[in-house]
């Protein structure tokens, strides 16, 4: 539970990386954010693919892929299913759906 918690952070982490390096702020502040932050991100990305993610996950892959290609429209019912188990595991969530389906997609 403890790597599902890392993953978590390591995405959110990029995410809100790219966020802070695309919005027009100072380059070199961005330099230094993204030269502290990285090697936390891959420690943190590599310890959570070490471990074994939960089924229910692996078995969201596609559904996951479709909700990322749709922007959100297609839920599939595995995709669902893994998104209710991870809000029930998480209260309250770390990530959005979006965030959750782009960490099952990249992760497994």
């Amino acid at each position: 539970m403890g790597s599902r918690k890392t993953l978590a952070i390591a995405v959110l982490a990029l995410v809100s990386t790219q966020a802070e390096s695309g919005d027009g702020a100072n380059p070199i502040a961005a330099a230094i954010f993204l030269t502290i932050s990285a090697p936390t991100i891959l420690i943190g990305a590599t310890t959570s693919l070490t471990t074994e993610p939960p089924k229910i996950f692996k078995s969201a892959k596609a559904d996951a892929l479709a909700f990322i290609g749709s922007d959100g429209e297609i839920r599939g019912a595995q995709f669902e299913q893994a998104s209710r188990h991870y809000r029930s595991t998480y209260a309250p969530p770390l990530m959005s759906d979006t965030q959750l389906a782009q960490a099952i997609a990249t992760s497994l």
